[in-house]
């Protein structure tokens, strides 16, 4: 693995300085290290308490290029992660073209979901499956009210007034948690899709406003032959995100309402907000909203930010009572030299209680991000 992915860092290079001089060519890249603290209570939900120190190169540095050649243009990003071990790792991020056809953008390839709309904490975070625990580094509020199903395969044509509509590679989401949930373990399900991730969408900008809206729909169908069960599970969101300048203060927002959001493909969610089956047989739907909201304060040199984010989802099948989390955060942006900037940080996760009452864990997060752009 390690020589493919030497292979593939060469060939890339080879291919960025054999890039004809008549196209616009600009290679960037980012290196981020965390460093810092985490503590984590396990509360109700088993596993063990921890604390440790975080000292890692963020799996979010990357490297990549920008091309242009006419109405032609393109984009490829690789990830880059290493931890000292020889654990060495390169993916791909981004890989698309574009064609401006005058009155819009035709856009092909792996990219950001329209709906993606990250806020700026930088914390590390635990996921929790059972006693699974490993760290995401730039957690930016997922599965507290960023929407994020990371960079997804799709076909996106945006005009230039604003409307836009993209069509995603589809989700069965359910199968990364051994099936619909419910289930239990050991039972086979075959998760078919005949359609797309459709996503459409409008998004408005002036001078110091963006606006967002939009709204997506995600369906596959399960069939488990030993219940003669055969359902399609229907997942649907819609979202507005925007931001706008307050004087000495930028204001950004995410909100969102859903159905079966786990099913979607949104990261962190928990089993509440993914379709059950009830005791019928039949599928019960999930019902989920949340959003976070966080103000930038510019005070020279430094940005000053500060967030806070909460999602819900409910499913009377998963339990009784709403399945609730929420995160919030303090930081400091500041610069150091041209593009190296250093990011003091507070970050506090709760996942307060889960559909059936048990208290959840929680972990807070306090350290340095050191990112250098170039």
């Amino acid at each position: 693995m390690k020589k493919i992915a030497a292979s593939l860092l060469a060939l890339t290079l080879a291919v960025f300085f054999a890039v004809p001089a008549m196209a616009d060519f600009e290679p960037y890249g980012s290196l981020r290290l965390i460093t810092g603290w985490w503590d984590y209570e396990a509360n109700d939900t088993g596993g063990d308490d921890d604390e440790d120190l975080v000292w890692e190169l963020s799996d979010i540095s990357r490297f990549g290029a920008r091309f242009k050649t006419g109405d032609l243009g393109g984009r490829v990003e690789f990830g880059v992660k290493g931890d000292g071990r020889s654990h060495n790792d390169v993916s791909t991020r981004l890989l698309y073209g574009t064609w401006d056809f005058g009155g819009g953008r035709l856009l092909v390839g792996q990219e950001w979901t329209p709906y993606t709309f990250t806020s700026a904490q930088i914390a590390p975070r635990y996921n929790i499956d059972g006693n699974y625990r490993t760290i995401n580094f730039e957690n930016n509020f997922i599965g507290y009210g960023c929407l994020w199903n990371s960079r997804q395969p799709q076909i996106e044509l945006k005009l230039h007034n604003g409307f836009y509509v993209a069509l995603i590679q589809p989700e069965t989401k359910s199968s990364v948690k051994t099936g619909l949930p419910g289930l239990g373990a050991g039972v086979d399900v075959d998760e078919d899709t005949t359609i797309p991730k459709i996503c459409v969408g409008y998004e408005f900008e002036a001078e110091g406003l963006m606006l967002n809206l939009g709204f997506g729909y995600n369906t596959y169908e399960a069939e488990i032959d030993s219940q003669d069960f055969d359902e399609s599970v229907d997942s649907y969101l819609l979202y507005l995100n925007g931001k706008t300048g307050l004087g000495m203060a930028d204001l950004q927002w995410s909100l969102h309402y859903g159905q079966n959001l786990g099913d979607f493909g949104l990261w962190n969610r928990e089993d509440a907000a993914y379709a059950h089956i009830d005791a019928n047989n039949k599928i019960e739907d999930s019902d989920c909203y949340g959003g976070y909201v966080q103000v930038a304060f510019n005070i020279d040199p430094a940005t000053i930010t500060l967030g806070y984010g909460y999602v819900q989802s409910e499913n009377d099948v998963a339990g009784d009572d709403e399945d609730e989390q929420q995160s919030y955060f303090i930081q400091a942006k500041v610069p150091i030299a041209d593009t190296f900037y250093v990011v003091p940080e507070f970050s506090y996760y709760d996942q307060m209680e889960d559909a059936n009452g048990n208290d959840e864990p929680e972990g807070w997060f306090l350290g340095l991000l050191w990112r250098m752009d170039f």
